[in-house]
C-alpha cells in the first residue's frame, strides 16, 4: 500500500521490481485489497494499474480497529497488519498494541 500510495498507483511488474516480491504473491496480494475495497484496477493500454482507493490515514483508522475489535488476527498478513507496520507507528506503541491484542484474547 505504501507504494501504491507514494506513486498514486503502480503496475504488478513495477510493484515486483520495488518490493522484490515475486509478481504472481503480489497479483494474489491486490485480489485480495481489490476483494476488500481497498484498491481498484484500471486498464492503461496493455498495462493493469492498481490505485489506492483509500487515503493512508482512513486505513490505518480502520485497520487499528479491527486489530482492537479482535477481527484481524495479530499475527496475519491482512491489510491491517501491513499498513501499520508500514507506518510511522513507534516500535514500543507497536509493541503494547500486540500486548493489548494479545490480553484481549486471553478472555
Amino acid at each position: 500500500m505504501r507504494i501504491l500510495w507514494d506513486r498514486g498507483g503502480a503496475s504488478v511488474g513495477e510493484l515486483a521490481m520495488a518490493t522484490q516480491r515475486p509478481a504472481g504473491e503480489l497479483l494474489n496480494l491486490l485480489r485480495g485489497l481489490r476483494n476488500k475495497g481497498a484498491v481498484s484496477r484500471h486498464q492503461t493500454g496493455r498495462d493493469v494499474i492498481y490505485r489506492p482507493r483509500l487515503n493512508r490515514e482512513t486505513a490505518r483508522t480502520h485497520a487499528l480497529g479491527r486489530l482492537l475489535s479482535g477481527d484481524q488476527p495479530a499475527g496475519s498478513n491482512g491489510l491491517g497488519v501491513v499498513v501499520l507496520r508500514e507506518s510511522d507507528i513507534d516500535p514500543k506503541d507497536w509493541a503494547d498494541l500486540q500486548a493489548e491484542i494479545a490480553e484481549r484474547r486471553k478472555g
